[in-house]
């Protein structure tokens, strides 16, 4: 199946793109970093608790300050210099994964909660700052859908390079060689970003003062559940994110418990998912220019959660495998066309506010779910945790059908 003319000329237009060309490829070295540690923590704490709870702990370390912190550290975002906040997070993580080389017995995993968490709160300015700034640098609304495709494809390299490589090198030499791999891809990618040159913002459009900061915190939450996309998008992250949430916490223990593999096994998982997302991504051109984002989001959702129910049933390890090719393969329209609504829908000087408070309430709903895991995978069984949270995410996705609705300049011309 060939992709269409029109896609294949924007993707040549936005890798010609200087500031597109940096952006891209300064994520991508971040985003192979961060799954070092993705893979490394929950095994480093199986390993030394052999608690499904305290593996769930560590994962809900870091989402908290998705929660806490999230919606104020968008506000932020909307004010300060994106490239230079990007930097700065990312020289600060590269310092923090560091610490976590000193764990080596069970009474230090608390080490794993306290600088994961800190991690995750320097996070929480990076990510709005990199979603903020695209759309900056992308100013044809319609070549927007085909660079969050190619923003994308960083987490299907990340996923075939990341987990492939840690679970090879955690195998060989432990998981502190994950941390200092990790701490050198961050330094990396700062800088690379150092190299960007966006348009400069216009931050006289903003309030000054300190009270400002709640009025503007204000503004960006009554714009996120007063616009039609903004809402419909809420709902559909928030169902879904019951289901992510657990699967997060119990993917590791149910596959080394159930199927008795290890480092490499798990990286093998995240690599064939990171092959599903590859061929969705040479889908996507073609799928961009039959179908509406709404059409894209329900349908890649839906096949990630039937998919995930599937894990939970399978009885052999090569089943994982396979239906983790497919969940790859739903993700990548799924995700793409969610973040092209949102940009779409958000004006520029709201689009950090936006996309942390978005992501801090969607969180809310994954720490739910995450907690359910942690008590109860050791009472119901990790399989019937994969099935009930599959069934999850697919119910969102049909969802996504009938509450989405598209920005009113991104429907397709007749």
């Amino acid at each position: 199946m060939d992709i269409e003319t029109p896609t294949r000329l924007a993707y040549t237009r936005l890798f010609r793109e200087w500031n597109f060309l940096i952006l891209w490829f300064g994520y991508l070295i971040s985003y192979i970093g961060e799954y070092f540690i993705l893979l490394a923590i929950p095994i480093a704490v199986e390993k030394l608790t052999g608690s499904t709870l305290m593996v769930g702990l560590s994962v809900i370390s870091e989402a908290i300050p998705m929660l806490l912190l999230g919606p104020v550290a968008g506000v932020f975002v909307d004010r300060w210099n994106r490239k230079n906040t990007m930097v700065i997070s990312s020289l600060i993580r590269a310092v923090l994964v560091l610490f976590l080389i000193l764990v080596q017995s069970p009474d230090q995993v608390w080490i794993f909660y306290v600088i994961g968490f800190l991690m995750s709160c320097v996070s929480r300015f990076f990510h709005p700052a990199m979603n903020a700034i695209l759309p900056q640098i992308v100013k044809d609304d319609n070549d927007l859908l085909s660079a969050n495709g190619l923003m994308q494809l960083v987490t299907t390299i990340g996923l075939l390079a990341g987990p492939a490589m840690a679970g090879l090198a955690i195998g060989y030499w432990g998981t502190s060689i994950a941390f200092i791999i990790d701490s050198i891809c961050l330094l990396t990618a700062a800088l690379v970003i150092m190299m960007l040159r966006p348009p400069k913002f216009d931050s006289t459009v903003l309030r000054k003062g300190l009270y400002t900061i709640w009025l503007d915190l204000k503004e960006g939450m009554q714009y996120l559940f007063t616009n039609q996309t903004m809402v419909g998008v809420m709902i559909i992250l928030g169902v879904t994110q019951l289901g992510f949430g657990a699967i997060n916490v119990v993917w590791v223990p149910y596959l080394q418990r159930t199927f008795g593999i290890g480092a490499e096994g798990l990286g093998i998982v995240d690599s064939a998912q990171g092959a599903g997302m590859v061929f969705a991504g040479i889908l996507l051109g073609f799928l961009s220019r039959k179908f509406l984002k709404t059409t894209l989001t329900g349908g890649g959702v839906a096949i990630m959660g039937l998919s995930f129910a599937a894990i939970g049933l399978a009885p052999k390890f090569i089943y994982v495998v396979i239906f983790s090719f497919i969940v790859g393969i739903g993700f990548i329209p799924a995700q793409s066309a969610v973040m092209t609504l949102i940009q779409l829908a958000v004006p520029d000087e709201k689009r950090g506010r936006i996309s942390s408070a978005q992501v801090a309430l969607r969180t809310a709903a994954g720490l739910l779910s995450m907690a359910f895991a942690s008590v109860f995978a050791e009472i119901v069984g990790h399989r019937a945790v994969y099935i009930i949270c599959g069934l999850i995410v697919t119910i969102g996705g049909l969802l996504a059908f009938y509450v989405l609705k598209e920005p009113v300049q991104s429907y397709p011309e007749n």
